[in-house]
């Protein structure tokens, strides 16, 4: 386990493993942001089967060239994928795992924000390859 502080505040992370959970919620930007070929995010998912709901920032015009491209990854692979229209995915995605989950479901993103706000999900973070389950310290 080791302690992060950002301007968001303290947190702890511990190493976690996708497998840990039966259903994932993944802020797409930005961990897509974090790999070379973003396209990867969703073939290695199909390939392994993991039950996800793929959480896509489109709530500004900027967005919607990587939007296309991302909803169409989800329909070669046959992933589940929602639109985020009016708040940051990783907000989103929160919401949606809160909502639709009663218990061993997990957010998965870059940003700590989505750690302020769950209380029932666990949130995984994306960093350096690794995933990290991720509390407020």
């Amino acid at each position: 386990m080791r302690e992060v502080r950002t301007k968001k505040g303290r947190f702890l992370l511990r190493p976690a493993s996708l497998a840990d959970y039966r259903r994932l919620y993944v802020d797409v930007f930005s961990v897509a942001a974090a790999l070379s070929h973003p396209e990867e995010l969703f073939r290695s998912a199909a390939e392994a089967g993991i039950d996800a709901v793929f959480v896509v920032d489109a709530w500004h015009e900027t967005h919607m060239p990587l939007v296309r491209r991302y909803l169409e990854y989800c329909r070669r692979y046959g992933l589940e994928c929602r639109l985020s229209e009016s708040k940051p995915a990783e907000l989103y995605a929160v919401e949606l795992c809160e909502a639709e989950c009663d218990g061993g479901c997990a957010v998965v993103t870059r940003d700590y924000d989505a750690v302020l706000r769950a209380e029932r999900c666990a949130v995984l973070l994306f960093q350096k390859g690794r995933f990290w389950l991720a509390s407020r310290a």
